[in-house]
């Protein structure tokens, strides 16, 4: 949902008689912030909403000497095992659940939700850049790209924005346990896989449905073997991730409109440092 002060920047940026150049920029980033949010919340709910699927089995697949011609085969009302009847005996089964698939679909959604996390903070980086004057405007590039990233932007506004109080506030978040924490997961997704596939199954009565009874994130990601001393949940922690990132998103705004009105609505909001 777009927030009133992001509203009110658009509209900023949309009235003014800015460069071209600039003014595409600035919707490309905003438009990305939003999309890369959006990629986040999606990924934080289907991560609360993962099962465990249950393998379908034919009958004949059952290792059983009964007379097939009088099998059937009955999920329990609670799906926790199967009932296979003839007219002399019952045998029960086990479900068979498809752990594989889960981890493989766990793991795809916590890649995919921490570098989303880790691209909104960055486009959002892009944006301020676009937002404010920080000078020099160079880059070795042809096309003029810069290597901006949230950590690299926060120090540019407070060198060359100190009396606003973004670049404090974005270096109390970035210096914060979340981030810390964060930071290392999501590199570690480029490389290795977070979860294996050691998961310990549980019968969820209320949502009628397999899930993991605890799904646990790696100490330090760094460290291989993974150790799980601090039994760090990994959905609490994906949506405290979220959390955050919403906050972060919401101030970067609100900054950019105060900052400009400030400055007489100039864009991009002039530099307050002549330092070099």
């Amino acid at each position: 949902m777009t927030s009133e002060a992001q509203q009110r920047v658009r509209e900023l940026f949309n009235s003014k008689d800015s460069d071209p150049s600039l003014l595409y920029k600035f919707k490309l980033f905003d438009a990305s912030v939003e999309q890369k949010l959006w990629s986040t919340r999606y990924c934080c709910n289907e991560l609360k909403n993962l099962k465990i699927k249950i393998i379908t089995i034919q009958p004949s697949a059952i290792d059983t000497k009964l007379d097939s011609s009088t099998q059937s085969e009955t999920p329990q009302t609670d799906s926790t095992e199967y009932i296979q009847s003839t007219t002399n005996s019952t045998v029960t089964y086990p479900p068979l659940l498809d752990i594989e698939g889960y981890c493989l679909e766990l793991n795809f959604l916590l890649d995919s939700f921490l570098m989303n996390s880790m691209s909104v903070l960055d486009t959002l980086a892009h944006l301020i850049w676009v937002s404010y004057h920080f000078p020099p405007k160079t880059s070795s590039s042809k096309n003029g790209a810069q290597d901006i990233y949230i950590g690299k932007i926060k120090g540019m506004l407070l060198k060359y924005h100190p009396n606003s109080g973004l670049g404090p506030f974005l270096d109390k978040k970035l210096e914060q346990d979340w981030f810390v924490e964060f930071e290392p997961l999501r590199n570690c997704t480029t490389h290795e896989s977070l979860i294996a596939s050691e998961i310990s199954p549980v019968w969820d009565q209320i949502n009628n449905c397999y899930k993991a009874s605890k799904v646990i994130l790696p100490d330090n990601p760094k460290e291989i073997p993974f150790t799980h001393d601090r039994n760090k949940e990994a959905i609490t922690f994906c949506q405290q991730i979220l959390d955050e990132i919403q906050s972060i998103v919401n101030e970067v705004y609100k900054s950019i409109l105060i900052d400009s009105s400030n400055a007489n609505s100039i864009l991009p909001i002039p530099s307050e440092s002549r330092s070099n």
